[in-house]
């Protein structure tokens, strides 16, 4: 187990079932890595108060503090991990302090209750926003997806070089003592993948993003020697491709591209597509990961 990778655990808690949801994945994550746990509840703040506000603004931070206590008082005498739990309720958009707190912390964690795109544009999703917008790793867990170890992690990868994927993906594995896959697409329908296929320069393009890949894959598996992986390519649709076959059971470790908080809701990006579909919790890794220091 490489316990160091993640150091520092944040799931966000509201007091809702699928919260609480995220709550035990997270507390899982936090004991198999050895990280620190903290259990963030946020409250909004109007920008401007005033007399008639200030009941509603009261009323917000006692239901920060209820889904705080509520998430203490599940996590009963855990210690994930033989740290002791914090427990912190911030002032703020959940979105925005959870996007805040990804600068100092490895992962994010948050439930994710399902709005269609209209609610979604609507009310906003703080998953679908901290996938977009958050500077670090995000995990997504949706309604019904289990919470203990899982039984195969997939990732996600590309013809580009994106070593916090894959050693994402390895370090989870090797965790959690699992098999993964590595899925990589190429192609995006029948008669453009076989157009790929008669074109000599596309195919030994492709010839040299599986021998990267190979290299990529070699140096990961020296690291984690204990995990067993294999490796799958497939053509079709990239989003309908990667979650093809995954149940609850599963993990999905795919990379992510930033965005605004707005374009989250409102662009049908792979990324948030993939989070809106998924059955199994997500781990969007971002590029540029900021490692406690």
């Amino acid at each position: 187990m490489d316990s160091t990778w993640y150091r520092s655990v944040v799931v966000g808690v509201d007091g809702s079932d699928v919260s609480l949801a995220a709550l035990n994945w997270a507390t899982l994550t936090a004991d198999v890595h050895g990280a620190r746990l903290t259990v963030v509840a946020a409250h909004p703040v109007p920008p401007e108060a005033g007399p008639e506000i200030s009941n509603l603004i009261e009323d917000a931070h006692e239901q920060a503090r209820h889904a705080a206590r509520a998430a203490r008082e599940r996590l009963g005498g855990w210690r994930p991990g033989g740290r002791d739990v914090e427990t912190l309720v911030l002032p703020g958009n959940a979105a925005r302090v959870l996007a805040q707190l990804s600068n100092t912390h490895d992962i994010i964690v948050v439930g994710r209750r399902g709005l269609g795109a209209f609610d979604r544009a609507l009310l906003g999703s703080t998953s679908s926003a901290l996938a977009a917008a958050a500077p670090g790793t995000v995990a997504v867990v949706p309604a019904g997806a289990a919470t203990a170890q899982p039984r195969r992690i997939r990732v996600g990868v590309g013809a580009v070089d994106e070593p916090d994927v894959l050693g994402t993906a390895f370090a989870e594995a090797d965790a959690r003592g699992c098999p993964l896959e590595v899925l990589h697409v190429s192609g995006t329908d029948p008669i453009s993948s076989a157009l790929l296929d008669m074109d000599p320069v596309a195919a030994s393009w492709q010839e040299a993003a599986a021998v990267g890949l190979a290299d990529r894959l070699a140096r990961w598996s020296d690291k984690y020697p204990e995990v067993t992986y294999t490796v799958v390519t497939r053509r079709g649709d990239l989003v309908a491709t990667l979650l093809h076959g995954l149940n609850q059971n599963d993990i999905l470790v795919v990379g992510g591209r930033s965005h605004s908080a707005v374009a989250g809701r409102l662009l049908r990006t792979v990324t948030d597509a993939v989070v809106r579909g998924a059955r199994c919790p997500v781990l969007v890794v971002h590029a540029h990961r900021h490692p406690v220091t």
